[in-house]
């Protein structure tokens, strides 16, 4: 694994690009909830970003659902990003950084190009205290998404993630801190961006709706 780990990290260095670690299932005693979670390494002394969905279990194929996203940061991460459908352009992104008082901060994006992102409000994001935190090397925020799994696509047709399999994220990672707190601020060109199968239907929790009611905001 610690091979496998640098010559990701080597490629990453070299080409601006990576993967990320297969899925696994983390129990998260916060907020009660299951989630899939990711690894999505950028540098290749094995510093990555950790990436974390839970849906509810009574999510079905071809509708919208909400989604938990729960993301680990290193805090020399001076933005990062989620695509959630796997590329930069024509889906909802989540653009994310430590704004006044090492605070969250997380944007809502899209793309029709290679481009700065501009702001989107076909999906929103909910922050919450729960499940949101920091230490000496990363912080952590928990942020409940409605409009992320589904979204129009090319030609106005409707795209939706699938909830019972693997869907294609990617993230992008850059050292450059956006100059302020504002969710619109414009944000410098990624150095690092990848792309992994998401495992969704380890993400399912029946107890969702239950859970979700004792976030604090």
């Amino acid at each position: 694994m610690m091979l496998w780990a640098l010559w990701l990290g080597i490629v990453a260095s070299l080409l601006g690009t990576a993967t990320a670690d297969v899925s696994a299932v983390y129990q998260d005693p916060d907020t009660g909830l299951t989630f899939s979670q990711s690894f999505a390494l950028y540098k290749s002394d094995g510093r990555g970003i950790t990436f974390r969905v839970a849906i509810p279990a009574s999510a079905a194929t071809y509708t919208a659902f909400d989604t938990v996203i729960q993301v680990v940061v290193p805090n020399d991460v001076g933005w990062g990003g989620l695509a959630w459908a796997g590329s930069m352009t024509r889906n909802p992104l989540l653009v994310f950084w430590r704004g006044s008082n090492n605070a969250p901060v997380i944007s809502s994006r899209w793309a029709n190009g290679h481009s700065t992102p501009t702001s989107y409000t076909g999906a929103s994001y909910t922050l919450y205290k729960t499940g949101t935190k920091s230490n000496s090397t990363h912080w952590q925020f928990t942020a409940i998404c409605q409009g992320c799994t589904s979204w129009a696509g090319d030609g106005g047709a409707i795209r939706y993630l699938s909830p019972r399999g693997g869907n294609r994220l990617a993230f992008a990672y850059s050292p450059t801190k956006p100059s302020s707190s504002s969710n619109t601020s414009t944000i410098a060109v990624h150095e690092v961006h990848g792309y992994w199968t998401h495992d969704f239907s380890a993400a399912a929790n029946s107890n969702y709706d239950a859970a979700v009611e004792k976030f604090q905001k």
